[in-house]
């Protein structure tokens, strides 16, 4: 076997970094489009199966600060990645075989501990990997993120269930329970097992394999696949070694206050803007088949693809455009789309289709440059040190955590939260970038060259 040059590991080493974030992207994704199966499969409803995404994100939070931890202390980096991509794919397989709430919720919790781990540590072995020179590869690792997030609900589509004609609730114990609007007689409700199976495709019975679990099954496969990658790099070559790091930039020293001030700010950003996304990603599906569209659960797992497309188009294209603007003119950009899409889901998005499917490409574009957008803007002005990174990251989860929980608790009972919940998240962040370019106009950035004059804070030519 030839033995391979440091360059090839690196690539194909780089090469499994974007295999992996392609999985961690299907992963957050697929639960959205796959919402009212997995609630079915449970049996359960539509404020208890929130639970599921507060577990998640609960367990990413501690995998985010476990996986910091161990890419520190440990150098075969390899063998970390491995193992949880391992723990991933067969936390993805578990999912659609559970028959609780709490099975549901603990296989959620272990597999967003492992998404969390990955996630810390890919950002990290890819900056190690490439040092210096990592602009291209870190962005690309990103847009790789966002494809899986475009992928997963191409997959499930094929095995959702048809839930625009449901109008019973019925149980894995063959009871049933009228929905408020139905018009259908209480004293009919002792149905028998042959009738049962001709209410809806939806509605699965013990007996049979749900048809969401195929969904499940070829995003785990996948992932196994990728650990399987992993796996053999980890035999060859199982430590990272770091990339070039030197820079003989002279940096100039912040107040403590002044730090501490930009940081909050920029984690209320990141939580707004990161809840927002995962929220409004998650919850669409849902929201175009409960909501008064009524449409159907296949049209909603489309809709959800078509977020992640101009998600996953804008953040490549963000990639080139990063040359040329400022992180503060994107940032602009970024709100000026996301209010516009918000608007449209505001007045338009309960009674016009139209209005849904644009709101949600404005809102993929407007989304996907925000948060290397604003961590490139703070790190103008701040040394972005690995515990300030940290609570960046803890801000994303938390707003992974809340929003996307606040609008599935209420979905069932007022569909229409999904909207004020956006519209209010575009507003807040509008108002805290205000605040911060207020506080920044006038400041100097961080930077000093060689003659000891200060880089102009609006510079154009700084990448996010």
């Amino acid at each position: 076997m030839p033995k391979l040059s440091t360059r090839s590991i690196k690539i194909i080493k780089t090469c499994n970094l974007y295999l992996c974030f392609l999985v961690l992207g299907m992963s957050v994704a697929v639960p959205g489009p796959t919402l009212l199966d997995l609630k079915n499969l449970v049996n359960t409803d539509m404020e208890h199966i929130a639970f599921i995404y507060t577990a998640r994100s609960t367990g990413y939070l501690i995998g985010s600060l476990a996986g910091g931890v161990m890419f520190d202390a440990l150098t075969r980096k390899q063998i970390i990645l491995t193992v949880f991509n391992f723990c991933s794919a067969l936390t993805m397989l578990g999912i659609p075989w559970s028959r609780s709430i709490a099975v549901l919720t603990v296989l959620m919790t272990g597999n967003g501990i492992s998404l969390g781990v990955l996630d810390t540590g890919g950002n990290v072995c890819c900056l190690n990997l490439w040092g210096k020179d990592s602009g291209p590869f870190y962005q690309a690792l990103h847009f790789t993120f966002g494809l899986g997030g475009l992928i997963a609900p191409l997959i499930a589509a094929p095995f959702l269930g048809d839930y625009e004609s449901e109008t019973l609730e019925v149980d894995l114990n063959n009871n049933c329970t009228t929905f408020p609007n139905s018009n259908i007689d209480n004293s009919s409700q002792n149905f028998s097992n042959s009738s049962l199976e001709t209410i809806s495709e939806g509605f699965e019975t013990t007996s049979e394999i749900p048809r969401v679990t195929y969904a499940f099954t070829i995003i785990g496969g996948f992932a196994l696949f990728v650990t399987a990658l992993f796996l053999i790099v980890c035999i060859i070559a199982p430590i990272d070694n770091q990339g070039q790091t030197t820079d003989e930039t002279q940096i100039r020293k912040r107040k403590l206050s002044f730090i501490l001030l930009i940081v909050f700010l920029n984690i209320v950003l990141v939580f707004v803007e990161t809840g927002t996304e995962v929220g409004y990603a998650q919850m669409l599906a849902t929201y175009v088949v409960k909501g008064p569209l009524k449409l159907t659960s296949t049209i909603g797992s489309y809709m959800t693809s078509v977020f992640w497309g101009a998600f996953s188009v804008s953040r490549f294209a963000s990639v080139f455009i990063a040359i040329k603007f400022s992180s503060l003119q994107m940032i602009i950009f970024d709100i000026i789309i996301s209010l516009i899409g918000a608007l449209i889901l505001l007045f338009f998005g309960a009674s016009e289709v139209w209005a849904v499917w644009l709101s949600t490409v404005l809102l993929g574009v407007g989304i996907a440059s925000f948060f290397p957008a604003a961590v490139g803007w703070a790190e103008r002005y701040i040394t972005v040190t690995n515990k300030i990174a940290s609570s960046f990251a803890i801000g994303a989860a938390f707003g992974e955590m809340v929003i996307p929980y606040i609008i599935s608790r209420y979905i069932d009972t007022v569909p229409r939260v999904i909207l004020y919940v956006v519209s209010t998240s575009c507003v807040l962040s509008t108002v805290v970038v205000f605040i911060l370019w207020l506080i920044l106009r006038k400041k100097q950035d961080k930077y000093l060259n060689d003659e000891g004059t200060t880089n102009v804070a609006f510079d154009a030519n700084v990448k996010a």
